[in-house]
């Protein structure tokens, strides 16, 4: 093939695809002259088709319009330019740049970038208002590496004018009513229709929010530019409305000032109190309160510079407002609101603050503000449990919650958010839970608890609460105040009593002391007033109080029993009537502890004066231990018997675990049934199951109880029965 061909192939194809690059025609006519033995190679191929890359034979066309042939000051033009390539498709991304050739002109950018459809524009005005004459814009752009232009002339009409007059339609000598408007007239000489103006108006009401200008410019050719202003409360912040009013292009400005009346105050409204509860002077709480009111206008605008007149309803124990013990006056801000600070006094009271408009009748009332005492009393804090006896002897992870509900002197919710720390003997309680009120307005915090160890021996397990607080006294004189020689409850330094018992034993006891240094050295001095006396639930380590009243940690203490998951039922501190054996053996006695007295174990019997017997208490058990029930003779043809569903903790008397469900059986010709205590209730002590039985064939037989713990464990006690004469009664 010859040179010319293929330099009019690779022409061809170039035109028609616009993808090859220019050296392919070259590389074939090298192959041609015998590089590559005659092997004419692999072209190189450019972009793929459907790029919008432009290639080495590409070309754009300029085109340019203008809005408008005529270019004056008031009335400037839109040059529009527009850029497609060869195709006709058009091009975006380019920068344009914009140009006057006689400089008459002048534009908001001197260049701009095509949009999607290949467009930019500027807006052209006169270089000086003053200029006239005729000049040409022209658009320029770069493209595939060449330049491409386009023009378009335009005539410009200089802006020779004046500003006539600028009024408005109120009479000479009155002022804008509140919330009026007025019209107002602008007249220009020197426009025309071959040379409109543009007219600016600025309100210095308006740039305060206080009003609106309808139109915020016109473009005239009349010479006549007519404004509306409406106010909106300006009279409030102002005397006056200042207007300003401009012509574009042009350095023409006039001023008017139109006095404004300030709106009537119509209401004066109480919009908070933050926050709406406070607390006694001293109590280390919130002490203060912001109380708001706002005075509005006929319109419920908000009215600034007005005077209140601020009151409260009480100065018991010394409230004050702003620091004044009586009333205050105060100013309205911009948006209308009054503000006065409360500050508590040291008498717990609801307040209200007046708020009345100075010099008028117009006044309204606060919502109530409650001053509380806040800080938790010794006798108003409580403390419980959901159950008291669980299964957790030998079984972990049993739960169980403990709620405080926290007072203050007057039985008023403490704060919310006042923290409870939490201690346990054993199992894991959560350690601090903050007071928050409940559905019912109750300040309460409740902690979980798991059963775990540390088990103690006896299944009894002390958990305390305790918190911040202050001692209780008797308020005889009615000021809420304490005042010396009042009475009250010394409290010392918290600690653990394990033994649950009132008795602090250094050895045992775990001592918490939450005040630095340890707290006081005196003795605790027990209160004349019993309504002041203290108990096991509240554990004061000896020698360590004050002597004097004042805060101090309150606290409350209580027992969980960790009941065994096997049942143990006694008949009680006596055999069942009924028991008895041949050999006169029956199911051995046992000696468990009913509670502690000093740290020894001791009775609930008491003696003749009223104290516990010191030591353990004998309980004879259905069983003996072995699976082996007791006899029972003598048995009429129906009847009840009654036993303690105790569980088999080995050295204390203590109940199965709330929730054990207890069922009977019997052996033919018997019916029975349980009458009562099942299933087992929440209790310290062993509660009483009651069964009924009787005879229908059969003049004996075997009952069997079968008691049931919640976890699943069934504990069957097996019982004979007979309507025969004991052979001989139990000895043992």
């Amino acid at each position: 093939m010859a040179i010319q061909e293929l330099l009019e192939m690779s022409i061809a194809v170039n035109r028609a695809g616009q993808k090859f690059v220019i050296g392919l025609s070259l590389a074939l006519a090298l192959a041609a002259c015998g590089g590559g033995g005659g092997n004419a190679g692999t072209p190189v191929i450019g972009p793929g088709a459907g790029s919008s890359s432009p290639t080495a034979t590409d070309s754009a066309t300029v085109s340019l319009k203008l809005s408008s042939a005529t270019v004056t000051a008031g009335a400037p033009a839109t040059v529009t330019a527009t850029v497609v390539n060869k195709s006709g498709s058009a091009v975006p991304g380019l920068v344009v740049k914009f140009s006057t050739a006689g400089g008459l002109g002048a534009f908001s950018a001197s260049s701009a970038l095509t949009d999607a459809t290949g467009t930019a524009s500027v807006v052209l005005s006169p270089a000086a208002s003053t200029t006239s004459g005729a000049d040409t814009v022209r658009a320029t752009v770069t493209y595939a590496g060449s330049d491409y232009s386009a023009s378009a002339g335009f005539q410009l009409t200089a802006t020779n004018v004046t500003i006539g007059s600028f009024t408005s339609d109120l009479p000479t000598g009155t002022s804008l009513s509140a919330y009026g408007q007025a019209n107002l007239t602008v007249t220009l000489a020197g426009a025309s229709a071959t040379s409109p103006v543009n007219v600016v108006l600025t309100s210095s009401c308006v740039s305060a929010g206080k009003g609106t200008l309808t139109p915020t410019s016109v473009t005239t050719s009349t010479g006549r530019a007519t404004f509306t202003f409406r106010d909106q409360g300006c009279g409030a912040v102002a005397t006056a409305e200042n207007l300003q009013v401009s012509v574009t292009g042009t350095s023409l400005t006039q001023s008017l000032s139109i006095p404004v009346s300030s709106p009537a105050a119509a209401s004066i409204g109480f919009v908070s109190a933050s926050p709406n509860v406070i607390y006694l002077r001293g109590s280390s709480l919130v002490e203060s309160s912001s109380v708001t009111f706002q005075v509005k206008d006929a319109a419920n605008n908000g009215l600034p510079n007005q005077t209140v007149v601020l009151q409260p309803s009480v100065l018991t124990g010394g409230l004050t407002l702003d620091g004044q013990s009586g009333s205050v006056t105060k100013t309205t801000d911009s948006n209308g609101n009054v503000i006065v600070r409360v500050n508590s006094g040291t008498v717990p009271t609801p307040v209200r603050i007046k708020a009345t408009l100075q010099g008028s009748t117009i006044s309204t009332v606060s919502s109530a503000l409650a001053i509380a005492v806040g800080l938790p009393s010794q006798l108003n804090f409580s403390f419980a449990q959901r159950t008291i006896n669980i299964e957790g002897y030998n079984l972990q992870g049993t739960t169980n919650t403990y709620t405080v509900i926290a007072s203050d002197r007057l039985g008023n919710p403490v704060p919310d958010g006042t923290a409870i720390n939490f201690v346990a003997e054993g199992g894991q309680i959560q350690a601090t839970q903050q007071t928050a009120l409940n559905a019912s307005g109750i300040a309460t915090a409740t902690a979980n608890f798991v059963t775990a160890s540390p088990v103690p021996v006896d299944g009894r397990v002390t958990v305390l609460a305790y918190a911040l607080g202050e001692k209780s006294f008797l308020d005889t004189n009615g000021n809420n105040v304490y005042d010396a020689g009042e009475v009250f409850q010394d409290l010392g330094n918290v600690y653990l009593d394990r033994k649950y018992d009132g008795y602090y034993n250094a050895s045992e006891d775990q001592a918490i002391p939450l005040v630095p240094g340890g707290g006081g050295t005196s003795a605790c001095a027990v209160a004349s007033s019993a309504l002041l006396a203290g108990d096991i639930t509240i554990p004061s380590q000896p020698n360590t109080c004050t002597g004097t009243w004042g805060t101090a940690h309150v606290r409350r203490a209580l027992q969980t029993i960790f009941s065994t998951s096997t049942a143990r039922p006694l008949w009680g501190t006596a055999r069942s009537p009924f028991a008895g054996s041949a050999s006169g053996i029956c199911a051995a006695p046992l000696q468990l502890i009913d509670q502690y007295v000093n740290d020894q174990p001791a009775r609930y019997a008491v003696d003749g004066s009223g104290q516990p017997i010191a030591g353990k208490t004998t309980y004879y058990p259905l069983t003996d231990g072995n699976g082996v029930g007791s006899s029972l003779y003598g048995l009429g043809g129906s009847g009840a018997l009654t036993f303690l569903v105790a569980d088999a903790n080995p050295v204390a008397f203590n109940p199965v675990a709330a929730g054990s469900t207890i069922a009977v059986t019997a052996t033919d010709g018997l019916t029975v049934s349980v009458l009562g205590g099942s299933p087992v209730p929440s209790s310290s002590t062993p509660t009483a199951v009651t069964i009924g039985y009787k005879f229908d064939t059969a003049s004996s037989g075997t009952i069997t109880i079968n008691i049931s713990s919640p976890g699943g464990l069934v504990t069957s006690i097996p019982l004979v029965v007979t309507t025969a004469t004991s052979p001989g009664a139990c000895t043992n």
